[in-house]
Parts: C-alpha cells; sequence; structure tokens
C-alpha cells in the first residue's frame, strides 16, 4: 500500500503542488500549495503548514502543531526556498541517470506542468482521455454525471451570450461611424448587463463544480413523517436533501435574482405592454437572446435534481429561472431600441378558433397590423 506522506514528499521533492490520492482519486494540494497562498484556508487541509489556525472548529485528528504561521512571510519564504533546494537537488540527480530536458518523462505532460513546446499552461492534461472529469473537490466522475451535464448547459449558455455581447459591440461602433447614434448608449446597459450575466454564470458552474458532501448520519430525511405533508405530490417538496451553504459548497447569493429582477423592471417600462405571444423574430441580437432564453431554461432543468439533491443552493435554480425572463424582457428591449417590429401571435377577435399574427411597432407608433396565416 503506498505511503501519503511518501507520496507527499516525493510530490515536493517534484517542486509540484498537488498529487493524486491513490485511495479515492482525488487531488491533494501539497504544502508547497498552500505557502503559495500564503495563509490557512479554513478548509482542514491534510498538509495544511499553518496548523489549521483558521479552521473553525479543530476535531480530535487536528493536533494545531504548524510549521509556520498565515502572513509570516519570512518564515514561508524559507520553506519555499527549501522545497525549491529540494526540487533542484533531484533534478541534478535525474540529469546524473541520464534524465535530462530533452528526454525528461515528465515533459509535455500537460497543464500546469506545461506542454512539450512551452513550460507555461495549457489546456490539456490528458486525464479525461478515459470518459471522466475531475470536480474542484479534486473527485473524479464520468463526463455523463449530472453535475457535469448541468455545468456543461451552464458553460454553453454563457458562451451564448458572450456571442450575444461580442455582437453588440461590432454593432455599436459601425452605427456611430454611420452617424447613426451618437453615442453608445444605443442599448443603454444591456452589454454590461451581459457581462455580469456572463460573472455569474462563471458562479453558478463554480457552485456546481464544487458540491457539497453530506454527512452519512443526516440520510434521514425521508423519514414517515413525511407521509403527512400536504405537498408530497411536489417534486420539489420532496428532494431528498436541503441544501445547507458552509465553507465547502458554498453558495448562491440571493441578491443577484433581485438583480435580474429590476432590470426586467427598467428594461419593460418603456415598451408597449405585452398581453400575447410573440414569436422570437426581429433583429440578430434579439433572435440570439431568445435562443439565449431557451438554453437557459435547459440549463435550469439541468440544475434542478442537483438542488432536488441537496447539493445546489436552490438560489442557482432562481437565478436561472429569472435569467430566462431576462432574455425574453432583452430580446423585446433590442427590437425596440433598433425600432424594429414585434410580431405577436393572439387572437385578435376574442372566441377565435385560431391565432393569427400581428406586427405590432415597438417605437414611435403603436399601430397593429394583422399579417395573416
Amino acid at each position: 500500500m503506498i505511503d501519503i506522506e511518501d507520496l507527499h514528499t516525493q510530490a515536493l521533492h517534484q517542486n509540484s503542488e498537488t498529487y493524486k490520492d491513490p485511495a479515492t482519486g482525488f487531488t491533494v494540494f501539497t504544502e508547497l500549495a498552500h505557502l503559495k497562498r500564503g495563509r490557512c484556508c479554513g478548509s482542514i487541509c491534510r498538509h495544511c503548514p499553518y496548523g489549521w489556525e483558521n479552521v473553525k472548529q479543530k476535531g480530535e485528528n487536528l493536533d494545531g502543531k504548524s510549521k509556520v504561521a498565515s502572513g509570516d512571510k519570512e518564515g514561508i519564504k524559507q520553506l519555499l526556498s527549501s522545497y525549491s533546494s529540494r526540487a533542484s537537488n533531484t533534478s541534478h540527480k535525474m540529469e546524473e541517470k541520464g534524465f535530462n530536458e530533452e528526454n525528461c518523462l515528465t515533459k509535455g505532460k500537460g497543464g500546469r506542468h506545461g506542454g512539450k513546446h512551452t513550460k507555461k499552461n495549457v489546456p490539456y492534461t490528458r486525464e479525461g482521455d478515459n470518459g471522466t472529469s475531475a470536480l474542484m473537490t479534486g473527485e473524479r466522475r464520468s463526463k455523463d454525471d449530472d453535475a457535469f451535464e448541468a455545468m456543461g448547459t451552464v458553460d454553453e449558455l454563457c458562451s451564448i451570450v458572450g456571442v450575444v455581447h461580442a455582437e453588440l459591440s461590432s454593432i455599436v461602433p459601425e452605427a456611430e461611424l454611420n452617424g447613426e447614434i451618437d453615442n453608445n448608449t444605443m442599448y443603454g446597459n444591456l452589454p454590461d448587463m451581459l457581462l455580469d450575466i456572463m460573472s455569474r454564470l462563471f458562479d453558478v458552474g463554480s457552485h456546481i463544480a464544487n458540491p457539497q458532501k453530506h454527512d452519512e448520519s443526516d440520510d434521514s430525511d425521508d423519514s414517515d413523517d413525511d407521509d403527512d405533508d400536504d405537498n408530497s405530490d411536489d417534486p420539489i417538496s420532496r428532494r431528498k436533501k436541503v441544501f445547507k451553504v458552509d465553507g465547502v459548497g458554498g453558495g448562491f447569493n440571493s441578491k443577484h435574482v433581485e438583480i435580474l429582477e429590476e432590470w426586467v423592471d427598467i428594461l419593460t417600462e418603456p415598451m408597449p405592454n405585452l398581453n400575447s405571444f410573440i414569436l422570437p423574430t426581429g433583429g440578430k441580437i434579439s433572435a440570439q437572446l431568445h435562443v439565449s432564453r431557451c438554453v437557459c431554461r435547459r440549463a435550469e432543468r439541468r440544475v434542478i435534481p442537483l438542488v432536488q439533491d441537496g447539493i445546489v443552493d436552490p438560489n442557482a435554480s432562481h437565478y436561472l429561472n429569472r435569467l430566462s425572463d431576462f432574455f425574453f424582457t432583452a430580446a423585446r428591449w433590442a427590437n425596440f431600441c433598433e425600432g424594429l417590429e414585434e410580431i405577436q401571435y393572439r387572437r385578435f377577435v376574442k372566441g377565435a378558433d385560431q391565432r393569427d399574427r400581428f406586427t405590432v411597432k415597438l417605437k414611435g407608433s403603436t399601430d397593429i397590423k394583422n399579417d395573416g396565416i
């Protein structure tokens, strides 16, 4: 059986910030990584050199012995220097045995170790070639796991929003050049809103990638008492676990949901009131925002099972739910700003058997034109 301390020592000799636990497959940070951080993070890390000084409640197995104190720059510098010296000595020994920069087996390893033609970080590690990927906790799962499906869809949504933002960034300068607008306020604050949304989607993805672990002793949620619940037929109310914000699973701030609601109100106010369905048409920006809305709904569907399992903050799904409403409103807003028409789909005459299409001018007129079917 491989000794953990031997693995850790070997990693330090190689000047590596991580190694893989053979029992769990998790990625473990070495003392070197913690020293570079410069402080105790409070997460009860296995090789914490600070004696877990920022851990709120120290367990019986945490003796609190530290090699260096957080913020002790001189002590940290000395330890880093000693690890660097070890790595240098190991490198010299490898060269003596015939391993050099040209034929070293670790060259081109990927990730933070660099590639064959660069020492800089590269995006490939080859560790996912077997169909698995690692969460931020270090746990490896199949790439078709619910968590990766949710993260992938959120990432897809973020990229689509990036396309909309890029389109806005190209349209505004062209409109300014042609004298169509005097400044970059053609779409109001929509570009800045989209930048914030992409940032929040990164937060959602990071939150999903860092799932909260449950104590097996808490698996008694589904007790017989739940049978008398009036909402027992509601799949949401019957979720297995209840998410609890902690230092591991984190959480998603509900204030971002409230911000979206404010933005929806602000964009809605100057536009004509809407009491019918609309077709996802108009300008290119509007059409892309409708695509964003649809992908956002799919992202929400992917996140819901994780919320029901209690490993994702419900606020994350609330945000995605509200975000789809924002994209719908923003699509109308883009057409409004461009002075384009909106195609509504409704019964123009009460009691009619068939809905019809009606073109409505969003700006400058309230005329309605029947396009027929």
